[in-house]
């Protein structure tokens, strides 16, 4: 009965083991069961309960960033100072008693050298037409702004003087002056039966005196005086003396003529620089290095340019240095000329009123001529490629009875 007994659990027990591992191979071959089937057993089994488990978070881990760091960085001292990568020229020791010999100096390509101002061909530009800078000979009127009379002149109307119109003074202290920039000065003045001697004075210096006294009233010119570069101050002062034949000490003035060289002229000597000689004596030493090379200034062609020119002609009838209604004067030809050939360029003749316009395209320097009275204007390179004015008044002494 025993032996039936323990088989019989003996083989519960194989079968209960057996069921659990089908039991366990359809989980995980499948879903898992919704029932749980519990076979019978002589011995009480403990029963599996199913617990939660933890289940594994990501947590975040630090992330290796750059961080700039300051570098150190060279700084100039004060010690350092920029050199020449060149040498010119170094002296180290010259005794006294050495000879120096002068050498002219090589002057750049295209430099115009002249031993004086050159001679004026009038009718000159007017600066009163014209702005500055100026070059070349240009004329002060006698009613410019930049001259200035200590006392009160005289203003006399004549044809032959320069623009119809000259300014005189009896007074024997009566001056005229006036500030300049240039390397020649020529005065125009009057000469006639009662004018006296006057002084032309150039910064404090009497350069030169002009007896005034003629048998006719005529308006010459004095000699060209030669000035270095730079500004000048111009005084016209009587002399406190006349010619035996004069009948007064009177000075008038027409014009003051002024001459400026431009970049490419030099008026008078050139400058000097030392030169040693062959057989220095008593020199302790002298190194010559050669100088950077030098670059020569190349004459650059003006580009082709469009301008309108625009010339009034008109009668001062009333002597107000201004064109009035039924001043002007018609049918004079106007022309535009190259300033190097003389060759004409276009022309236009003045209206009813006097006016006269010419448009044209030029890369040269040119002028405007008005033949009839021998009128010529130079129009500066600073206004090329705009519009140019230029207006000519004829005194009223001057209006013939034929007109062309």
């Amino acid at each position: 009965m025993r032996r039936l007994l323990l088989l019989t659990t003996v083989c519960l027990m194989t079968w209960g083991v057996v069921a659990f591992f089908v039991v366990e191979r359809h989980v995980k071959a499948s879903e898992p069961l919704p029932t749980l089937m519990v076979l019978p057993s002589l011995t009480p089994t403990q029963t599996s309960t199913q617990t939660a488990t933890a289940t594994r978070t990501p947590t975040p881990s630090a992330t290796w960033t750059a961080t700039a760091t300051p570098t150190q960085t060279a700084t100039p001292t004060a010690t350092t100072t920029p050199t020449l990568s060149t040498r010119v020229l170094e002296v180290h020791a010259v005794m006294p008693g050495v000879f120096v010999s002068p050498m002219a100096t090589r002057l750049p390509a295209g430099t115009i050298l002249l031993p004086a101002p050159p001679l004026p061909f009038e009718p000159l530009p007017d600066a009163t037409d014209q702005p500055p800078p100026y070059t070349g000979w240009i004329s002060y009127e006698s009613d410019h702004p930049d001259i200035r009379y200590n006392t009160p002149w005289e203003r006399r109307q004549q044809a032959g003087a320069s623009r119809g119109q000259y300014h005189r003074s009896d007074e024997p202290d009566s001056a005229v002056s006036m500030v300049f920039e240039g390397e020649g000065l020529r005065i125009r003045y009057v000469a006639a039966r009662n004018m006296g001697i006057f002084n032309v004075i150039v910064d404090g210096t009497v350069i030169d005196t002009v007896d005034a006294y003629s048998l006719e009233l005529v308006f010459p010119g004095s000699q060209v005086y030669s000035l270095s570069a730079g500004p000048h101050v111009l005084t016209l002062r009587s002399a406190g003396d006349r010619n035996r034949d004069s009948q007064g000490s009177t000075v008038a003035l027409d014009a003051v003529q002024v001459y400026r060289a431009d970049l490419n002229t030099i008026i008078g000597t050139p400058p000097l620089i030392p030169q040693l000689t062959d057989e220095p004596r008593d020199v302790a030493r002298i190194e010559l290095i050669s100088a950077p090379q030098i670059v020569l200034p190349i004459t650059t062609p003006m580009p082709p340019a469009q301008m309108i020119v625009s010339v009034v002609i008109a009668y001062d009838e009333n002597g107000n240095r201004a064109v009035d209604p039924a001043e002007g004067v018609s049918g004079i030809p106007v022309r535009v000329v190259e300033a190097g050939t003389n060759r004409v360029i276009a022309q236009a003749f003045t209206d009813v009123s006097g006016y006269a316009q010419i448009q044209l395209v030029a890369d040269t320097p040119v002028r405007v001529v008005v033949p009839y009275f021998g009128k010529v204007w130079s129009v500066p390179n600073g206004r090329r490629g705009g519009n140019v004015r230029f207006t000519h008044l004829l005194a009223p002494g001057n209006q013939p009875g034929l007109i062309p």
